[in-house]
């Protein structure tokens, strides 16, 4: 690798892991509420306690603070923005540059400008971050949770590698089927309001409990005990055609407008459930040539299991195109949740993100602050996504 290429891949993982640091910080970063403020006789950690609070861990303050810039304190620590992206500054409304006078008071200016309501850009910018990061690894890890396995399935054991009594088969396809089918109709309106991670929890205890008992009931019809071999190969290779010829973007737009409560979760589960075909196909791929190889050979005649071949042998050396794929990924999804926040679809009204930010901009065409600062950071991250996979390619 050539010093330049080096260079490269050190300023690229060094933007993703700064942009990881500032989502994970990101309300030590930017918050209305102090660090740490000595009230009275009492030590205060706002912020951490907030969190535990969230947690159930401890109480709430008594008296509650709604407004920490209004309470008097002998001293107090703030963050390095002390505004939160949401919060709005009446004073400072109806799109200040970051070079305009400011009526601040004794607290930091805007560093960055503020848009039509009074939101701190600058603020906005680290939210965004948090809610990049997430979608952008969310979406990828569940993706690879999806296409790995169908992947390395098709790839490695092909339609005659699988053989097994009917009512195995087919009890997981057709009940596992009807249990995803289950969950989305009768178990998420009955459930209200859950988040998207609990949502996946759910749709796989439906699919287990659906497949488990379809299983058991064919299991006492004789003909269903007889040995087959599944076509995992067809049916994986039909599954990923149907998501390859669907327009994702149509449908991701269509599927986020019909629900009814907008989340981060979802778009994350939406997206990486459209993303897992580009997975699955370059894994089957990598595993079909992977598995004629001299050493695959070797494990089969030494009597080694098929499914640890599969794992211990075949898919560690199919890893290097997974990470290639992987990181391009993370930048189509950031971009992704950045046209949809834009588009106002699937993200929540009071979520800042950089699509948002960019969208606010349309309103106020000379508030060029609500368009570079963010453009600029989206802009670096999917370079950085995307220069990082090929340095890894190469």
């Amino acid at each position: 690798m050539s010093r330049r290429n080096t260079t490269f891949r050190g300023l690229a993982t060094g933007w993703l892991l700064g942009l990881l640091f500032v989502a994970v910080f990101a309300d030590f970063l930017a918050n209305d509420r102090p660090l740490i403020a000595k009230v009275g006789d009492e030590i205060r950690f706002p912020v951490l306690h907030d969190y535990g609070r969230s947690l159930g861990l401890v109480a709430g303050y008594q008296p509650l603070v709604r407004n920490w810039s209004r309470v008097e304190t002998e001293w107090a620590v703030w963050p390095p923005v002390p505004y939160a992206a949401e919060a709005s500054d009446v004073r400072n409304g109806n799109f200040k540059s970051p070079f305009d006078a400011q009526e601040t008071g004794d607290r930091a200016r805007h560093y960055l400008g503020t848009d039509a309501l009074g939101r701190d850009v600058l603020a906005g910018l680290i939210s965004g971050a948090r809610v990049a990061i997430v979608v952008g690894l969310g979406s990828v890890l569940l993706t690879l949770l999806i296409g790995v396995p169908l992947g390395g399935v098709a790839g490695f054991f092909g339609n005659e590698g699988l053989r097994g009594p009917r009512y195995h088969w087919w009890g997981w396809t057709v009940g596992g089927t009807l249990g995803v089918i289950y969950a989305f109709v009768c178990l998420f309106p009955f459930f209200g309001e859950i988040g998207g991670p609990a949502q996946f929890l759910l749709v796989v205890a439906a699919f287990t409990a659906f497949g488990l008992l379809l299983r058991l009931a064919l299991r006492l019809i004789p003909s269903m005990r007889k040995p087959m071999a599944f076509p995992a190969d067809t049916l994986i290779l039909q599954g990923i055609e149907l998501f390859v010829n669907i327009p994702g973007l149509v449908l991701l737009i269509a599927l986020l407008a019909i629900i009814d409560r907008p989340s981060i979760w979802i778009v994350v589960l939406v997206i990486g459930v459209l993303g897992w075909p580009t997975i699955a196909r370059y894994l089957r791929a990598e595993l079909l040539r992977i598995k004629q190889l001299p050493y695959i050979e070797a494990a089969k005649v030494s009597g080694i299991g098929r499914w640890r071949t599969l794992f211990y042998h075949a898919l560690p050396n199919a890893l290097g195109p997974l990470l290639v794929i992987s990181c391009f990924g993370i930048g189509s999804a950031i971009l992704l949740e950045a046209l949809l926040s834009f588009l106002g679809v699937g993200i929540p009204s009071d979520q800042v993100t950089w699509g948002t930010l960019l969208r606010y901009s349309q309103s106020q065409p000379t508030a060029w602050w609500l368009a570079v600062f963010p453009g600029l950071l989206l802009t670096g991250t999917v370079l950085a996504a995307n220069g990082l996979s090929e340095q890894n390619n190469g």
